[in-house]
């Protein structure tokens, strides 16, 4: 198998991840469960082209919108959902989150 071969199989074994947010508890109190696919450096360089420069902290809602999806692999966040995420969420839980994906 070639390096290119090997390197393929293993971002396409990384799978489906996921990180528990106990500050975010659902109606039953148990912590919501985010998902998430690797990003690859295509969804990177989209994220790094939304952002002035790489100081620029609004890219962590950004990676949220982009990246976390629900148990059915649905997305959990839209567009609409990037201020909300920026100015009346916990910056640290979202950074947990972000860094994370």
């Amino acid at each position: 198998m070639s390096v290119i071969d090997n390197a393929k199989t293993h971002f396409e074994n990384l799978g489906v991840q996921s990180i528990e947010v106990p500050e975010w508890k659902d109606e039953h109190g148990k912590p919501t469960i985010i998902y998430w696919n690797p990003i690859n450096l295509y969804e990177k360089n989209v994220l790094f082209k939304k952002s002035s420069n790489l100081t620029d902290v609004s890219i962590l809602a950004d990676i949220l919108v982009m990246k976390a999806l629900d148990k059915d692999g649905n997305k959990i966040f839209t567009p609409e959902n990037k201020l909300t995420l920026m100015y009346k969420v916990d910056s640290d839980v979202v950074a947990r989150i972000a860094n994370a994906i």
